[in-house]
């Protein structure tokens, strides 16, 4: 981990929320032209999956396998 994040947990925290806005807007997109009106609910469930599940394990590997607050 880069030495900014050890010394500042507020940049920890700032660089995980930006990374999450950005995965998420970009997924939306993504999903929104690949899917179409007709499809199947797994496919928009799957959707949802890509979409959350990314940002989920980031923070959970940030903030406590990294232990992002000692």
């Amino acid at each position: 981990m880069p030495r900014i994040f050890k010394k500042n947990k507020f940049a920890l925290l700032i660089a995980n929320v930006v990374t999450i806005v950005i995965w998420i807007f970009l997924t939306s997109i993504l999903i929104s032209y690949t899917t179409d009106e007709k499809a199947p609910f797994y496919f928009y469930k799957l959707g949802q999956l890509i979409k959350y599940l990314p940002p989920i394990w980031l923070t959970y590997y940030l903030w406590i396998i990294r232990k992002g607050f000692k």
